[in-house]
């Protein structure tokens, strides 16, 4: 079944490193294009990165057209720093001088044809990634990478899980929250494809911390992309912008860690 790929822009994410990955596949159905932003401010080094693009049909090819021309805007409402991004590339518009930190609220404000579309992100603060280890056993002919963090007590944490191999990123991710392991000690094994992950592999794993809205807006996006059976019924995720668009908009945080798969 083909489906519409939303182009994300990933910092080491929902977002891998300061780069735009293809990174969510949710089915759509053969309606008219609508504008997708995809955006990202995170507590790694700029710059940051916002796609524009446009959907399309059930039945069109693969081929994904970028928007030119808008005014892109991050505000950190906090420190009152403002940042006009440039169009490095067709649609890809990128920070000159803000810088991500945790506590910080962010606006994204898009301009495109008399239209504005607008987001507020606030970044949570970090969550350290102590360790990635693999399961070999739990499913048949899959090997599982297993993250292991400590939840902090004290706030709601909501988590976004992505996975490199051999410096290609997975399509697939996975979103977790702490309602029922808050302050616990996490050992989470995480989704992968059969076969995606074998033997000597370098396997790179990033916990993404984020805020509700986008956690809200990747969930879905899970759901659909992932655990859809219904394929007679494509939809598509929840927007956390306002304005009418498809895609999201996050202020968020990055741990890493890798090992190799023996």
């Amino acid at each position: 079944m083909k489906t519409q790929t939303l182009l994300i822009a990933s910092i080491a994410s929902i977002l891998f490193y300061t780069s735009c990955q293809k990174i969510i596949t949710p089915p759509l159905s053969n309606s008219a294009p609508q504008l997708v932003i995809e955006g990202a401010v995170s507590d790694t080094v700029g710059p940051y990165y916002v796609n524009l693009s446009k959907s399309v049909g059930f039945y069109a090819d693969n081929t994904y057209p970028n928007v030119s021309g808008a005014s892109v805007t991050i505000t950190d409402q906090t420190s009152g720093i403002s940042d006009l991004l440039a169009e490095k590339s067709a649609g890809v518009y990128a920070t000159h001088t803000i810088v991500g930190k945790s506590g910080d609220t962010y606006r994204l404000n898009v301009v495109l044809n008399g239209k504005t579309y607008t987001a507020v992100s606030t970044m949570p603060y970090p969550v350290k990634l102590d360790s990635v280890a693999f399961d070999y056993t739990s499913i048949k002919n899959m090997i599982q990478p297993v993250a292991y963090y400590q939840d902090p007590v004290a706030k709601v944490n909501y988590y976004k899980y992505d996975i490199q191999v051999n410096s290609t990123k997975l399509k697939r991710f996975q979103t977790s929250e702490d309602l029922l392991m808050n302050g616990k000690y996490i050992h989470l094994d995480l989704a992968t494809d059969t076969g995606a992950i074998k033997k000597n592999d370098l396997v790179v794993v990033s916990l993404v911390g984020v805020d509700k809205g986008s956690y809200n807006f990747l969930q879905e996006a899970e759901n659909i992309a992932f655990y859809n059976d219904n394929l007679a019924s494509p939809a598509t995720p929840t927007s956390n912008i306002s304005g009418g668009c498809l895609g999201y908009f996050s202020a968020q945080t990055v741990s890493r860690k890798s090992a190799v798969v023996k």
